[in-house]
Parts: structure tokens; C-alpha cells; sequence
């Protein structure tokens, strides 16, 4: 008889591995049994439901959403948040202050960390906690926008990085966006833009955040986009924007005017890398779904109320 077939000792080795909390090492040791039987045991013990495990959730309706939304488009991870409102004011603080210890455990030791600009991955740098000797390194994935002092730019989120982190922070002198393509030619022939573009195409992972196409987003604000081009980009399609590319609702990059005068890696030259993405709000939804929909993402940070809205009428 197969000692699979024997429930008793199956569940007397269970009992010690789940139970008394003893590894599957000590397990074979104390029965005289191969570490992969015990194994084995384990997970047959589970497949004919003679160990059921419950996991008891701060929140299961996060957890639903997490789930639905990993499911769905095909993420490694997804984290969901219930920071209430996510249009009220103060709810990317919320959510930065509630997902700042995933920093340590999303961002390993000694990688190259691609940023981008934007309030978001901004409110995430503010509250994650100081560290030292990680061996992080922050790099500037686009040029700077220029807006009265706001710490969003990219080059003040990479440098309150490596601050925080005692890590090196990598700049990237230049305007993000220019006024014609003539501009960008000449800037590209510039040993020192080519060197930083260099160096974000090497980076371990990237954080980024979604924007839409609508005259409140940040390239607006910024004053970087006009009216014009704005209005020219929903002509062509574009309802989201990630990295320097434009999205349409379909998920696939355009071919946008705008692209010939920006400065900064496009999702495509960043595709080898982790790309975690972090973004809120319901006048967001369409553009945060056209994101996952290009499967641009392998981490996915959110509200609870931004999740419910990605899944409405779906559920």
C-alpha cells in the first residue's frame, strides 16, 4: 500500500508540519522518510481536502479586487488599498502612506530603479522610510518638466530617492518636452543625453504612473502640453500615457506628433524591466485600463474605489 494511501499518517504529517510549526527537513528526519514524500504528503493532503488553510483578511473586499484584477489582466501582483475617496484631497498621500512598505519588498537590494514624473510615484518617494546600504541606484526615465517648483518633476523624485534611501540619484539634464523634432535631433547627439538614456535602458525595474488624456492631467498642469496637442492626441486615439508613449483604448502604442518631441524612454524601450505601476481615481479608469489591457505592467498598485470602478458591470 502507497503511503499516500494511508490517511492517518498523512495526517499526523500535517499535524506537524502545519501545526507544530517543524520544517519538512525535520519532519523526515523524525519519521525516516524522504524530505520530497513529506512533500508530497503535503500536497496531496490538500488536493483530497484533508487540510483546508484560511487566510483571515484585514479586508476581503481588497483581497476580492486584488484577485479579480490580477486575474483579469494577467499581473503578477496587484495591491489594492481602501484609502476612501480616491478624488478627495490627500488620497495619493493616503495611498503612499498605505503602501510605503512595499518599497522594500517590490525594489531588491543593489537594482537600478527607472523613475518617472508625476504626483503619484512623488507621494510614494515622500513616505517611504529612510534606509541605508541598500545599494539603490534612481534614474531619470524622461526629461524634467518645468512647473513653478513643483515636486513632481522626475529629477526631484529621483533625488528624494536616493536621499531617502542613501543611494545614488541619476538626473536627466534636458527638457522632457520640446518645441519641435529638429530640437530633439540635436539633444540626442549630446554625449551627456545619450549617456542617461543609456542608463535607463539599463535599470532592474521602473516606477511609473498612468496619466490620462485630459487638460487636468500632469503634462497640462506642467504647462509642457498645449491645448493643441492635447486635442490632437485624443484625435489620434491616445487615452492614456505611460513612460513616453500614448496609449489608446485598446492597449496599443500609437504613433502620436507628440512622440518626435519628447525626451525619455518609450514602455517599449523599457519592456526587459519590472514595471510597477501606481495610479488612482475614477476619471482615470479608461486609461489605467488601456494600460493593463497592452499588458505594460507586472505590479499594480491601486484604490479600492479606482478597483471597483476597473471592474464595473464585470462583477
Amino acid at each position: 500500500m502507497s503511503i499516500l494511501d494511508n490517511t492517518k499518517f498523512m495526517l499526523t504529517v500535517c499535524e506537524m508540519f502545519y501545526i507544530q510549526g517543524l520544517s519538512q527537513k525535520e519532519i523526515a528526519g523524525i519519521l525516516n522518510i524522504s524530505r520530497p514524500q513529506i512533500s508530497r504528503i503535503i500536497s496531496t493532503a490538500r488536493e483530497n481536502n484533508l487540510v483546508n488553510i484560511h487566510i483571515n483578511y484585514t479586508n476581503p473586499e481588497e483581497n476580492f479586487y486584488q484577485q479579480k484584477i490580477k486575474k483579469k489582466y494577467h499581473l503578477q501582483q496587484v495591491y489594492v488599498y481602501d484609502i476612501g475617496d480616491s478624488s478627495s484631497k490627500g488620497s495619493l498621500e493616503k495611498l503612499a502612506d498605505n503602501s510605503k512598505n512595499l518599497f522594500d519588498i517590490i525594489i531588491k537590494n543593489n537594482e537600478k530603479v527607472g523613475i518617472m514624473a508625476g504626483r503619484t510615484i512623488s507621494s510614494l518617494a515622500s513616505a517611504i522610510g529612510s534606509s541605508k546600504n541598500r545599494g539603490l541606484e534612481f534614474v531619470s526615465l524622461c526629461g524634467d518638466s518645468y512647473s513653478d517648483g513643483e515636486d513632481w518633476n522626475v529629477n526631484s523624485i529621483v533625488q528624494k530617492f536616493a536621499h531617502k534611501t542613501n543611494g545614488k540619484s541619476y538626473p536627466f539634464s534636458a527638457p522632457r518636452y520640446l518645441n519641435s523634432a529638429a530640437t530633439k535631433d540635436l539633444l540626442l547627439s549630446e554625449p551627456s543625453i545619450i549617456k542617461i538614456l543609456e542608463l535607463g535602458k539599463q535599470c532592474d525595474v521602473a516606477l511609473l504612473g498612468i496619466g490620462n488624456i485630459e487638460f487636468g492631467s500632469t503634462g497640462i498642469v506642467a504647462g509642457n502640453l498645449s491645448t493643441c496637442d492635447l486635442l490632437k492626441l485624443k484625435e489620434d486615439g491616445a487615452v492614456a500615457n505611460i513612460c513616453s508613449s500614448y496609449i489608446d483604448e485598446k492597449g496599443k502604442v500609437i504613433t502620436s506628433h507628440i512622440e518626435n518631441k519628447i525626451l525619455g524612454q518609450s514602455i517599449t524601450d523599457i519592456s526587459h524591466m519590472r514595471k510597477i505601476g501606481v495610479a488612482i481615481g475614477k476619471e482615470k479608469t479608461e486609461a489605467i485600463k488601456a494600460v493593463l489591457k497592452g499588458s505594460f505592467l507586472d505590479t499594480f498598485i491601486t484604490s479600492l474605489d479606482t478597483a471597483i470602478h476597473l471592474l464595473e458591470n464585470e462583477i
